[in-house]
Protein backbone atom coordinates (compact mmCIF):
# COMPACT_ATOMS: atom_id res chain seq x y z
CA UNK A 1 0.00 0.00 0.00
CA UNK A 2 1.76 3.28 -1.14
CA UNK A 3 1.26 6.81 1.42
CA UNK A 4 2.40 9.95 2.04
CA UNK A 5 4.22 11.21 -0.70
CA UNK A 6 5.08 8.04 -2.80
CA UNK A 7 1.06 8.16 -3.13
CA UNK A 8 0.63 11.52 -4.20
CA UNK A 9 3.31 11.11 -6.48
CA UNK A 10 2.11 7.78 -8.17
CA UNK A 11 -1.77 9.61 -8.90
CA UNK A 12 -0.07 12.14 -10.05
CA UNK A 13 1.63 9.69 -12.41
CA UNK A 14 -1.86 8.04 -13.25
CA UNK A 15 -3.67 11.24 -14.10
CA UNK A 16 -1.04 13.13 -15.81
CA UNK A 17 0.74 10.32 -17.28
CA UNK A 18 2.06 11.96 -20.75
CA UNK A 19 3.19 14.69 -18.55
CA UNK A 20 5.36 13.15 -16.16
CA UNK A 21 6.87 10.02 -17.98
CA UNK A 22 5.58 10.69 -21.84
CA UNK A 23 3.25 8.10 -22.78
CA UNK A 24 5.39 5.34 -21.44
CA UNK A 25 7.15 4.40 -18.34
CA UNK A 26 10.21 4.63 -17.36
CA UNK A 27 12.45 1.60 -17.97
CA UNK A 28 14.27 1.63 -15.22
CA UNK A 29 12.03 1.20 -12.65
CA UNK A 30 11.80 -2.02 -10.32
CA UNK A 31 9.21 -4.23 -11.94
CA UNK A 32 7.17 -4.96 -8.88
CA UNK A 33 6.72 -0.40 -8.91
CA UNK A 34 6.19 -0.85 -12.33
CA UNK A 35 3.38 -3.60 -11.74
CA UNK A 36 1.77 -1.17 -9.41
CA UNK A 37 1.99 2.02 -11.14
CA UNK A 38 0.33 0.27 -14.36
CA UNK A 39 -3.10 -0.81 -12.15
CA UNK A 40 -3.18 2.28 -10.64
CA UNK A 41 -3.36 4.23 -13.46
CA UNK A 42 -5.63 1.93 -15.06
CA UNK A 43 -8.09 2.67 -12.06
CA UNK A 44 -7.72 6.13 -11.44
CA UNK A 45 -8.44 6.52 -15.57
CA UNK A 46 -11.31 4.54 -14.99
CA UNK A 47 -12.75 7.02 -12.54
CA UNK A 48 -11.11 10.05 -13.70
CA UNK A 49 -12.78 9.23 -17.20
CA UNK A 50 -16.33 8.67 -15.07
CA UNK A 51 -15.74 12.10 -13.48
CA UNK A 52 -15.43 14.04 -16.41
CA UNK A 53 -18.43 12.56 -17.74
CA UNK A 54 -20.77 13.52 -14.90
CA UNK A 55 -19.41 16.74 -14.48
CA UNK A 56 -19.91 17.29 -18.37
CA UNK A 57 -23.61 15.81 -17.64
CA UNK A 58 -24.20 18.64 -15.23
CA UNK A 59 -22.59 21.72 -16.73
CA UNK A 60 -24.80 20.98 -20.33
CA UNK A 61 -27.88 21.87 -17.84
CA UNK A 62 -25.90 24.79 -16.52
CA UNK A 63 -28.10 27.07 -18.30
CA UNK A 64 -31.58 26.06 -17.01
CA UNK A 65 -32.15 27.80 -13.42
CA UNK A 66 -33.50 26.25 -10.37
CA UNK A 67 -37.19 26.93 -9.55
CA UNK A 68 -37.85 29.18 -6.78
CA UNK A 69 -40.03 27.69 -3.95
CA UNK A 70 -42.37 28.16 -0.91
CA UNK A 71 -41.99 25.84 1.53
CA UNK A 72 -43.65 25.24 5.03
CA UNK A 73 -46.25 23.06 6.77
CA UNK A 74 -50.45 23.08 7.59
CA UNK A 75 -52.18 21.20 10.14
CA UNK A 76 -55.06 21.99 12.34
CA UNK A 77 -56.39 21.67 16.18
CA UNK A 78 -59.05 18.86 15.97
CA UNK A 79 -58.27 15.47 17.22
CA UNK A 80 -59.51 13.92 14.56
CA UNK A 81 -58.07 11.24 11.89
CA UNK A 82 -58.51 12.26 8.47
CA UNK A 83 -59.27 9.51 6.27
CA UNK A 84 -55.82 7.93 4.41
CA UNK A 85 -56.86 9.07 1.12
CA UNK A 86 -57.24 12.85 1.46
CA UNK A 87 -55.83 14.94 -0.74
CA UNK A 88 -54.06 18.06 0.81
CA UNK A 89 -53.80 20.98 -1.69
CA UNK A 90 -51.58 24.09 -0.93
CA UNK A 91 -51.67 26.98 -3.37
CA UNK A 92 -49.06 30.49 -3.95
CA UNK A 93 -51.40 33.22 -5.42
CA UNK A 94 -51.24 37.08 -5.59
CA UNK A 95 -54.13 38.38 -3.42
CA UNK A 96 -53.16 41.94 -4.27
CA UNK A 97 -56.85 43.23 -5.42
CA UNK A 98 -59.54 42.64 -3.86
CA UNK A 99 -61.82 43.24 -6.53
CA UNK A 100 -60.34 40.46 -8.72
CA UNK A 101 -59.86 36.79 -8.28
CA UNK A 102 -56.21 35.79 -6.96
CA UNK A 103 -53.77 35.01 -9.88
CA UNK A 104 -52.86 31.37 -9.04
CA UNK A 105 -48.50 31.08 -9.10
CA UNK A 106 -48.10 27.72 -8.11
CA UNK A 107 -49.34 24.39 -6.63
CA UNK A 108 -48.58 21.40 -4.98
CA UNK A 109 -51.12 18.68 -4.59
CA UNK A 110 -50.24 15.58 -2.00
CA UNK A 111 -52.59 12.64 -2.32
CA UNK A 112 -53.13 10.24 0.34
CA UNK A 113 -51.89 12.76 2.71
CA UNK A 114 -53.16 11.31 5.72
CA UNK A 115 -52.97 13.13 9.25
CA UNK A 116 -51.20 16.03 9.93
CA UNK A 117 -48.69 18.05 9.84
CA UNK A 118 -48.73 18.55 5.84
CA UNK A 119 -44.95 19.61 5.27
CA UNK A 120 -45.10 21.23 1.50
CA UNK A 121 -42.69 22.95 -1.78
CA UNK A 122 -44.45 25.04 -3.78
CA UNK A 123 -42.20 25.90 -7.30
CA UNK A 124 -42.76 29.44 -8.60
CA UNK A 125 -41.05 31.60 -11.39
CA UNK A 126 -39.10 34.38 -9.85
CA UNK A 127 -39.59 36.39 -12.38
CA UNK A 128 -43.72 36.89 -11.81
CA UNK A 129 -42.76 38.29 -8.38
CA UNK A 130 -43.10 42.03 -7.88
CA UNK A 131 -42.24 44.36 -4.86
CA UNK A 132 -44.92 46.22 -4.61
CA UNK A 133 -47.40 42.93 -4.73
CA UNK A 134 -49.01 40.89 -2.05
CA UNK A 135 -49.02 36.75 -2.27
CA UNK A 136 -50.16 34.48 0.57
CA UNK A 137 -50.28 30.93 0.88
CA UNK A 138 -53.81 29.09 1.34
CA UNK A 139 -54.06 25.28 2.16
CA UNK A 140 -57.02 22.99 1.93
CA UNK A 141 -57.72 19.39 2.72
CA UNK A 142 -59.79 17.01 0.82
CA UNK A 143 -61.62 14.04 0.87
CA UNK A 144 -63.08 12.62 -2.76
CA UNK A 145 -64.62 16.16 -3.85
CA UNK A 146 -65.20 17.59 -0.50
CA UNK A 147 -63.33 19.74 1.24
CA UNK A 148 -62.37 19.29 4.79
CA UNK A 149 -60.30 21.57 5.97
CA UNK A 150 -59.35 25.11 5.10
CA UNK A 151 -57.24 28.27 5.64
CA UNK A 152 -59.17 31.80 7.19
CA UNK A 153 -56.46 33.54 7.89
CA UNK A 154 -53.69 35.55 5.04
CA UNK A 155 -50.62 33.83 5.14
CA UNK A 156 -48.49 36.12 3.67
CA UNK A 157 -45.06 35.01 1.84
CA UNK A 158 -42.13 36.63 -0.12
CA UNK A 159 -42.69 40.48 -0.50
CA UNK A 160 -43.61 42.92 2.20
CA UNK A 161 -41.39 41.62 5.00
CA UNK A 162 -42.53 37.97 4.67
CA UNK A 163 -40.28 34.78 4.17
CA UNK A 164 -40.27 32.42 1.91
CA UNK A 165 -41.61 29.83 4.77
CA UNK A 166 -45.13 29.66 6.20
CA UNK A 167 -46.87 27.52 9.08
CA UNK A 168 -50.20 27.50 8.78
CA UNK A 169 -53.51 26.44 10.62
CA UNK A 170 -56.09 25.32 9.15
CA UNK A 171 -59.77 25.34 10.34
CA UNK A 172 -62.79 22.95 9.75
CA UNK A 173 -65.19 23.65 6.88
CA UNK A 174 -69.16 22.64 8.11
CA UNK A 175 -70.16 20.24 5.38
CA UNK A 176 -72.53 17.60 3.99
CA UNK A 177 -72.62 14.21 6.54
CA UNK A 178 -72.17 12.35 2.78
CA UNK A 179 -69.19 14.23 1.55
CA UNK A 180 -67.30 13.93 4.61
CA UNK A 181 -66.76 10.72 5.94
CA UNK A 182 -65.65 12.37 9.77
CA UNK A 183 -68.81 13.46 9.73
CA UNK A 184 -70.88 10.48 8.36
CA UNK A 185 -69.34 8.40 10.77
CA UNK A 186 -72.22 7.74 13.74
CA UNK A 187 -71.29 9.41 17.16
CA UNK A 188 -72.88 8.19 19.95
CA UNK A 189 -73.97 11.73 21.67
CA UNK A 190 -75.89 12.90 24.57
CA UNK A 191 -78.45 10.00 25.98
CA UNK A 192 -77.28 7.75 23.00
CA UNK A 193 -78.30 9.62 20.37
CA UNK A 194 -77.10 8.66 16.88
CA UNK A 195 -75.22 11.47 15.08
CA UNK A 196 -75.28 13.98 13.06
CA UNK A 197 -79.14 12.95 11.95
CA UNK A 198 -82.11 14.47 11.00
CA UNK A 199 -85.65 14.26 13.01
CA UNK A 200 -88.66 14.57 11.23
CA UNK A 201 -92.48 14.62 12.20
CA UNK A 202 -96.02 16.28 12.23
CA UNK A 203 -96.82 17.89 15.89
CA UNK A 204 -100.19 18.56 16.91
CA UNK A 205 -101.16 22.02 16.18
CA UNK A 206 -104.49 23.78 17.86
CA UNK A 207 -105.19 25.91 14.71
CA UNK A 208 -103.79 24.15 11.23
CA UNK A 209 -103.64 20.59 10.37
CA UNK A 210 -100.02 20.22 12.26
CA UNK A 211 -96.57 21.53 12.43
CA UNK A 212 -94.25 20.17 10.29
CA UNK A 213 -90.51 19.45 11.99
CA UNK A 214 -87.33 19.10 10.21
CA UNK A 215 -84.98 18.99 12.45
CA UNK A 216 -81.02 18.85 12.10
CA UNK A 217 -78.48 17.87 15.03
CA UNK A 218 -74.77 18.10 14.66
CA UNK A 219 -73.19 16.56 17.61
CA UNK A 220 -71.00 19.40 17.66
CA UNK A 221 -74.11 20.71 19.43
CA UNK A 222 -75.42 22.41 16.38
CA UNK A 223 -79.13 22.52 14.87
CA UNK A 224 -81.07 23.99 12.45
CA UNK A 225 -84.52 23.58 12.59
CA UNK A 226 -87.29 23.90 9.94
CA UNK A 227 -91.22 23.97 10.82
CA UNK A 228 -94.23 24.36 8.41
CA UNK A 229 -97.66 25.65 9.39
CA UNK A 230 -99.59 23.00 7.79
CA UNK A 231 -102.96 23.87 5.81
CA UNK A 232 -103.17 27.60 7.05
CA UNK A 233 -103.81 30.32 3.92
CA UNK A 234 -101.04 32.52 3.19
CA UNK A 235 -98.06 33.29 0.10
CA UNK A 236 -95.46 30.95 0.02
CA UNK A 237 -92.95 30.83 3.18
CA UNK A 238 -95.36 32.75 5.50
CA UNK A 239 -96.03 29.40 6.99
CA UNK A 240 -92.86 28.36 7.69
CA UNK A 241 -89.97 29.43 10.10
CA UNK A 242 -86.46 28.52 10.11
CA UNK A 243 -84.65 28.81 13.32
CA UNK A 244 -80.56 27.93 14.15
CA UNK A 245 -78.86 27.61 17.50
CA UNK A 246 -77.37 25.12 19.94
CA UNK A 247 -78.14 22.25 22.03
CA UNK A 248 -77.21 20.32 25.16
CA UNK A 249 -78.28 17.57 27.40
CA UNK A 250 -79.53 18.12 30.76
CA UNK A 251 -77.54 16.77 33.42
CA UNK A 252 -79.76 13.75 35.88
CA UNK A 253 -82.65 13.65 33.06
CA UNK A 254 -82.99 11.71 29.74
CA UNK A 255 -83.71 15.43 28.15
CA UNK A 256 -81.87 17.92 25.86
CA UNK A 257 -82.84 21.20 25.08
CA UNK A 258 -82.94 23.26 22.17
CA UNK A 259 -81.91 27.13 22.52
CA UNK A 260 -82.37 29.21 19.08
CA UNK A 261 -82.99 32.35 18.05
CA UNK A 262 -86.60 32.28 17.61
CA UNK A 263 -88.56 30.70 20.28
CA UNK A 264 -87.80 30.42 24.16
CA UNK A 265 -85.42 27.10 25.15
CA UNK A 266 -87.55 23.90 23.88
CA UNK A 267 -86.45 20.68 26.13
CA UNK A 268 -86.56 17.48 24.31
CA UNK A 269 -86.48 13.85 25.97
CA UNK A 270 -84.69 11.27 24.38
CA UNK A 271 -86.23 7.79 23.92
CA UNK A 272 -83.99 6.02 21.41
CA UNK A 273 -80.86 6.99 19.25
CA UNK A 274 -83.14 7.81 17.05
CA UNK A 275 -86.42 8.87 18.93
CA UNK A 276 -87.21 12.56 20.41
CA UNK A 277 -90.29 13.64 22.25
CA UNK A 278 -91.43 16.73 22.84
CA UNK A 279 -92.23 17.80 26.70
CA UNK A 280 -93.88 21.22 27.77
CA UNK A 281 -92.69 24.35 28.48
CA UNK A 282 -91.87 23.37 31.88
CA UNK A 283 -90.19 20.20 31.03
CA UNK A 284 -93.01 17.92 31.30
CA UNK A 285 -94.41 14.98 29.77
CA UNK A 286 -97.25 15.61 27.51
CA UNK A 287 -99.46 13.14 28.37
CA UNK A 288 -101.49 12.22 24.71
CA UNK A 289 -102.26 9.69 22.15
CA UNK A 290 -101.13 12.46 19.74
CA UNK A 291 -97.85 12.26 18.08
CA UNK A 292 -95.38 14.48 19.73
CA UNK A 293 -92.27 12.49 18.17
CA UNK A 294 -89.54 12.75 15.83
CA UNK A 295 -87.46 10.21 14.68
CA UNK A 296 -84.52 9.12 12.35
CA UNK A 297 -83.75 6.85 9.80
CA UNK A 298 -79.86 7.67 10.97
CA UNK A 299 -79.35 10.17 7.81
CA UNK A 300 -78.43 13.79 7.95
CA UNK A 301 -80.50 15.15 5.31
CA UNK A 302 -79.70 19.07 5.80
CA UNK A 303 -82.69 21.74 5.53
CA UNK A 304 -81.96 25.00 3.94
CA UNK A 305 -82.05 27.90 5.97
CA UNK A 306 -83.88 31.26 4.85
CA UNK A 307 -83.25 34.69 5.61
CA UNK A 308 -82.46 34.80 9.33
CA UNK A 309 -80.93 37.66 11.42
CA UNK A 310 -77.22 36.33 11.91
CA UNK A 311 -74.06 37.64 13.90
CA UNK A 312 -70.59 36.40 13.29
CA UNK A 313 -67.54 36.48 11.94
CA UNK A 314 -66.06 37.32 8.78
CA UNK A 315 -63.18 36.43 7.12
CA UNK A 316 -62.02 37.52 3.46
CA UNK A 317 -59.03 36.44 1.85
CA UNK A 318 -58.70 37.25 -1.46
CA UNK A 319 -61.44 35.57 -3.26
CA UNK A 320 -62.50 33.44 -0.36
CA UNK A 321 -65.06 34.44 2.48
CA UNK A 322 -65.65 32.67 4.97
CA UNK A 323 -68.27 32.91 7.95
CA UNK A 324 -67.93 31.69 11.87
CA UNK A 325 -71.86 32.37 12.88
CA UNK A 326 -71.51 32.57 16.54
CA UNK A 327 -74.41 30.79 18.19
CA UNK A 328 -73.73 27.36 16.71
CA UNK A 329 -69.53 28.15 16.27
CA UNK A 330 -70.65 26.38 12.68
CA UNK A 331 -68.34 27.66 9.90
CA UNK A 332 -69.58 28.44 6.12
CA UNK A 333 -68.55 29.61 3.40
CA UNK A 334 -69.97 33.07 1.93
CA UNK A 335 -71.30 32.76 -1.49
CA UNK A 336 -70.70 36.45 -3.82
CA UNK A 337 -73.73 37.04 -5.00
CA UNK A 338 -76.68 38.22 -3.29
CA UNK A 339 -76.01 41.58 -0.97
CA UNK A 340 -72.46 40.51 -0.79
CA UNK A 341 -71.00 43.73 -2.75
CA UNK A 342 -72.47 45.82 0.26
CA UNK A 343 -70.74 43.41 3.14
CA UNK A 344 -66.92 43.31 1.29
CA UNK A 345 -66.64 46.96 1.30
CA UNK A 346 -67.64 47.24 4.78
CA UNK A 347 -65.68 44.74 5.56
CA UNK A 348 -62.71 46.28 3.45
CA UNK A 349 -63.41 49.55 5.13
CA UNK A 350 -63.29 48.46 8.15
CA UNK A 351 -60.74 45.65 8.91
CA UNK A 352 -57.06 46.88 8.17
CA UNK A 353 -55.51 43.72 8.70
CA UNK A 354 -55.86 42.05 5.65
CA UNK A 355 -57.45 38.51 6.46
CA UNK A 356 -58.54 39.31 9.52
CA UNK A 357 -61.71 38.06 11.07
CA UNK A 358 -64.74 40.86 11.34
CA UNK A 359 -67.85 40.85 13.11
CA UNK A 360 -70.55 41.39 11.44
CA UNK A 361 -74.35 41.27 11.36
CA UNK A 362 -76.43 40.44 8.26
CA UNK A 363 -79.81 38.74 7.43
CA UNK A 364 -78.76 35.23 5.28
CA UNK A 365 -79.23 32.11 4.39
CA UNK A 366 -77.55 29.01 4.13
CA UNK A 367 -77.90 27.05 0.92
CA UNK A 368 -76.96 24.66 -1.11
CA UNK A 369 -74.49 26.47 -3.71
CA UNK A 370 -71.36 25.39 -6.18
CA UNK A 371 -68.49 24.79 -4.29
CA UNK A 372 -64.86 26.39 -5.83
CA UNK A 373 -63.94 22.98 -6.24
CA UNK A 374 -66.28 19.14 -6.16
CA UNK A 375 -70.07 18.87 -5.30
CA UNK A 376 -72.30 21.64 -3.92
CA UNK A 377 -71.94 22.31 -0.04
CA UNK A 378 -74.29 24.43 2.74
CA UNK A 379 -72.91 28.34 2.02
CA UNK A 380 -74.06 31.96 3.49
CA UNK A 381 -76.28 34.03 0.77
CA UNK A 382 -76.33 36.91 1.95
CA UNK A 383 -79.55 38.31 1.66
CA UNK A 384 -78.65 42.02 3.18
CA UNK A 385 -75.84 43.43 4.81
CA UNK A 386 -76.71 45.12 8.20
CA UNK A 387 -73.77 46.54 9.20
CA UNK A 388 -70.39 45.45 11.20
CA UNK A 389 -68.34 45.84 14.61
CA UNK A 390 -64.84 46.47 14.72
CA UNK A 391 -63.40 45.31 18.04
CA UNK A 392 -66.46 42.79 18.83
CA UNK A 393 -65.95 39.27 18.98
CA UNK A 394 -68.42 36.36 19.11
CA UNK A 395 -68.05 36.44 22.97
CA UNK A 396 -67.69 39.98 23.47
CA UNK A 397 -71.13 40.34 21.65
CA UNK A 398 -72.92 37.81 23.42
CA UNK A 399 -72.97 40.12 26.43
CA UNK A 400 -72.50 43.19 24.69
CA UNK A 401 -75.85 43.92 22.95
CA UNK A 402 -76.70 47.45 21.83
CA UNK A 403 -79.86 49.00 20.70
CA UNK A 404 -79.96 48.95 16.72
CA UNK A 405 -79.51 45.45 15.13
CA UNK A 406 -80.03 43.54 18.11
CA UNK A 407 -82.31 40.95 18.48
CA UNK A 408 -84.71 41.67 21.59
CA UNK A 409 -87.10 39.48 23.06
CA UNK A 410 -90.52 40.69 24.28
CA UNK A 411 -91.01 39.16 28.00
CA UNK A 412 -93.81 41.23 28.97
CA UNK A 413 -96.43 43.26 26.96
CA UNK A 414 -99.41 45.33 28.09
CA UNK A 415 -99.13 43.37 31.54
CA UNK A 416 -98.79 40.12 30.20
CA UNK A 417 -96.70 37.21 29.79
CA UNK A 418 -95.58 37.25 26.69
CA UNK A 419 -93.74 34.18 26.40
CA UNK A 420 -95.86 31.81 28.03
CA UNK A 421 -98.74 32.56 25.41
CA UNK A 422 -99.33 30.57 22.56
CA UNK A 423 -97.20 31.95 19.94
CA UNK A 424 -98.02 29.76 16.89
CA UNK A 425 -94.36 29.37 16.77
CA UNK A 426 -92.72 32.56 16.56
CA UNK A 427 -91.27 34.18 19.86
CA UNK A 428 -92.22 37.50 20.05
CA UNK A 429 -89.55 40.00 19.30
CA UNK A 430 -88.52 43.92 17.59
CA UNK A 431 -85.69 44.07 15.16
CA UNK A 432 -84.11 47.86 14.87
CA UNK A 433 -82.36 47.64 11.81
CA UNK A 434 -79.81 50.61 12.03
CA UNK A 435 -78.54 50.50 7.69
CA UNK A 436 -82.32 51.69 6.30
CA UNK A 437 -83.96 52.79 9.80
CA UNK A 438 -86.82 49.63 10.02
CA UNK A 439 -87.93 47.93 12.21
CA UNK A 440 -89.47 44.59 12.22
CA UNK A 441 -91.40 43.10 15.19
CA UNK A 442 -94.13 40.60 15.80
CA UNK A 443 -95.61 38.87 19.11
CA UNK A 444 -95.97 35.45 17.17
CA UNK A 445 -98.24 35.67 14.52
CA UNK A 446 -98.31 38.33 12.27
CA UNK A 447 -95.31 40.09 10.88
CA UNK A 448 -94.72 44.04 11.71
CA UNK A 449 -92.91 46.82 9.88
CA UNK A 450 -92.02 50.12 9.73
CA UNK A 451 -89.93 53.39 10.24
CA UNK A 452 -87.76 54.21 13.52
CA UNK A 453 -85.70 57.52 14.23
CA UNK A 454 -82.97 57.96 16.66
CA UNK A 455 -81.85 61.66 17.47
CA UNK A 456 -80.40 63.49 20.55
CA UNK A 457 -81.16 60.31 22.73
CA UNK A 458 -84.93 60.08 21.68
CA UNK A 459 -86.17 57.39 19.16
CA UNK A 460 -89.74 57.13 17.70
CA UNK A 461 -91.51 54.61 15.84
CA UNK A 462 -93.60 55.86 12.94
CA UNK A 463 -96.46 53.84 11.43
CA UNK A 464 -96.65 49.78 11.47
CA UNK A 465 -97.55 47.89 8.53
CA UNK A 466 -98.54 44.38 9.19
CA UNK A 467 -99.30 40.84 7.31
CA UNK A 468 -102.82 40.07 7.53
CA UNK A 469 -103.08 36.33 9.04
CA UNK A 470 -105.97 35.84 11.41
CA UNK A 471 -104.54 35.18 14.97
CA UNK A 472 -106.29 33.40 17.60
CA UNK A 473 -107.04 35.16 20.96
CA UNK A 474 -105.06 36.45 22.67
CA UNK A 475 -102.33 37.11 19.73
CA UNK A 476 -104.65 38.99 18.03
CA UNK A 477 -104.82 41.79 20.81
CA UNK A 478 -101.11 41.84 21.64
CA UNK A 479 -100.75 42.80 17.96
CA UNK A 480 -102.51 45.61 18.76
CA UNK A 481 -100.81 46.40 21.59
CA UNK A 482 -97.33 46.12 20.46
CA UNK A 483 -98.50 48.55 17.28
CA UNK A 484 -99.92 51.04 19.59
CA UNK A 485 -96.81 50.67 22.21
CA UNK A 486 -94.70 51.36 19.27
CA UNK A 487 -96.21 54.38 17.69
CA UNK A 488 -96.78 56.25 21.03
CA UNK A 489 -92.96 55.64 21.74
CA UNK A 490 -90.96 58.87 22.71
CA UNK A 491 -88.02 57.75 24.35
Amino acid sequence: MLSGKAGRRLIALALHPASEFGSTLPNNLPQWIANALSQQKEIIMFYARFLVTVLAFAFSFGGMAAADTVTGSATFRERIMPPADTRFVAILSDISRADVAAVELGRVEIENAGGPPYVFEIEYDRSEIQPNHSYAVRATLWTGDHMMFTTDTVAPVLTRGASDEVNITMIRVVSEAQGDPVAAQPQIGAHGLRLPATFVGTLPCADCEGISYHLDLWPDQGYHLRREWLGEVGSAGANTQDDIGFWYPNAGTNTITLAGMVDTPAQWEVNAPNKIRQLDMDGNTIVSDLPYDLTSNGDLDETDIVSVFLGGMMTYMADAAVFEECRTGRIYPVVMDGDFLALEQAYLADQAPAGAPLYVNVEGSFLMRPAMAGPDQRSLVVNQFVRTRPGITCERQRADASLKNTYWKVDVLAGEDVAGLPSGGREAHVILRENDGRFSATVGCNGMLGEFTQRHGMLKFGRTAATMMACPPPLRDLEQSLTQALEATQH
